[in-house]
């Protein structure tokens, strides 16, 4: 959507504003290797699984990179999604040997071309990059490719609560005019969500499912008109709540808390934005249409640039 879209043209999009790469579980399917065992109710095993240490995981390449982006625009395309952004993580394909700048490029080559729907690349770091990666990462952000629009944090909260390395790379990239969210709140306390704010610069929050026990969080992030990104299905899948019933996006509406609804992880909690949707329909006592036009509301909260 470009910078010049009317409101009436932003409220006609159809978009999916948190989802990601999934590399591991698309180069199993993609060797025709039988999935991994998803981490139902296990958060700690689900961040194990997807350390970059881990001495079990599959190498991943430069096609593969482009192949994963092109894949996912055609599952976006079939959910009738008029515009994703995607969480691309740079560290795991860094260490099977693809330099930064060309994994840049090879995600914006593979993006750029794509419509019906638009597809634009968030910069994910993870919570415990070392400082080295970082750096790399934040003299990259004032030459990043026009499909890039924003930049995520990442991980396991309960294990790398302390955000101040990376207040550098998001006070650079709010300079830069690029879009900021964070995961936050999910696995996390209050603490990490006023910080994502305070710290970082976070427009959007990843889950924020803590916000929902503070009154004075509720309020600031309705009077800031921070949008949280909820996935229902992955907070049941990963056990951030122990059921659908639990989630607290009716305390996020109700408090006047702008949200989208999407599958984040939907490999591994087998999700689709329609049947994320659905979901939300039957939790809200919505019709369907309802719970669309909540979804349609939530493209006034895309990142974008000029060139987008």
């Amino acid at each position: 959507m470009g910078e010049d879209a009317t409101e009436e043209d932003r409220l006609n999009v159809l978009p999916h504003l948190h989802l990601h790469l999934e590399p591991e579980r698309r180069k199993r399917a993609q060797l025709g290797l039988r999935n991994a065992a998803r981490h139902r109710n296990s958060a700690a095993a689900f961040f194990a699984s997807h350390d970059v240490r881990n001495r079990t995981r599959l190498p991943v390449t430069r096609d593969d990179l482009g192949a994963f982006i092109r894949a996912i625009h055609a599952e976006q395309r079939r959910e009738q999604v008029d515009y994703a952004e995607l969480r691309l993580s740079p560290r795991r394909f860094l260490l099977d040997g693809l330099p930064l700048e060309e994994f840049l490029h090879t995600a914006h080559a593979a993006m750029q071309p794509l419509e019906g729907p638009t597809i634009r690349g968030i910069l994910l770091v993870n919570r415990d990059s070392d400082e080295e990666f970082l750096e790399q990462c934040t003299a990259r952000l004032g030459d990043l490719p026009t499909t890039f629009v924003g930049v995520d944090l990442a991980g396991d909260e309960s294990r790398h609560s302390d955000i101040t390395a990376f207040r550098g790379l998001f006070t650079a990239a709010r300079a830069l005019g690029l879009g900021v969210t964070v995961h936050a709140g999910e696995f996390g306390d209050l603490d990490g969500i006023w910080r994502a704010l305070d710290e970082l610069g976070a427009q959007r929050l990843g889950h924020a499912l803590a916000a929902a026990r503070s009154p004075a969080l509720l309020e600031r992030l309705r009077d800031d008109e921070v949008l949280i990104e909820v996935s229902l299905s992955s907070n049941l899948a990963l056990g951030a709540v122990t059921s659908v019933a639990l989630h607290p996006v009716r305390v996020f509406l109700d408090a006047g808390i702008p949200v989208s609804f999407n599958t984040d992880i939907p490999m591994e909690s087998r999700s689709t934005l329609p049947g994320e949707l659905a979901l939300a329909a039957e939790l809200l006592g919505l019709t369907t249409e309802e719970v669309v036009a909540v979804q349609r509301e939530a493209a006034r909260f895309v990142f974008r640039t000029s060139a987008c």
